[in-house]
């Protein structure tokens, strides 16, 4: 009978979510265009308010398959935020495009979003692919950080995320957050 409460114990703690130890501020976003095409437009895409939410728009200019298109994100940190950068050993290597959505969209972002509400990109699913062709909004995000790794680095992370279509750069954007120790 003692075991079967341990187990039950063991079992509730791990159904628990508890409150990460950071707090994720957005402090950059800076679009970039393709070395001679660009087919996904992020400039439009901003900060607002005291709590630098996303808000905007993003364009993809075309359906994006699996077979032809891919994505990678290279990171960097300041850990003093004093935009003194160095390359972390976590990067996404260039990877099939729907395949990316799945692990890493599903993770950092589809959380903190809600269809038709806060954004009007599709549900990433195990069906999600081809990436859909259009015009989307994003409007007043903040990231949920449940589901993030409980270790991160402190400071300012970079990210820059490009996209590639027959291996060649078709756009991206770079976006800064700032990860601080979340005040008791």
């Amino acid at each position: 009978m003692k075991w079967l409460g341990i187990i039950l114990i063991l079992h509730l703690m791990q159904n628990i979510k508890c409150e990460q130890s950071y707090e994720v501020t957005n402090e950059r976003l800076e679009p970039f265009e393709g070395d001679s095409q660009t087919l996904v437009f992020f400039n439009n895409l901003k900060t607002v308010g005291r709590e630098r939410a996303l808000n905007g728009s993003f364009k993809f200019s075309g359906e994006m398959n699996n077979e032809d298109f891919k994505v990678s994100v290279e990171l960097y940190s300041s850990p003093r935020g004093d935009g003194e950068f160095k390359r972390m050993a976590m990067d996404v290597p260039q990877t099939s495009i729907c395949d990316c959505f799945k692990k890493f969209y599903v993770q950092f972002v589809q959380p903190s979003v809600k269809s038709g509400e806060t954004t009007n990109f599709p549900l990433v699913d195990d069906d999600f692919c081809p990436v859909p062709e259009g015009d989307f909004y994003i409007k007043n995000v903040l990231f949920n950080t449940e589901d993030w790794p409980s270790q991160v680095p402190r400071g300012i992370v970079k990210a820059i995320i490009t996209f590639f279509s027959g291996g060649e750069n078709v756009g991206g954007l770079i976006v800064e957050v700032k990860i601080e120790d979340r005040e008791s």
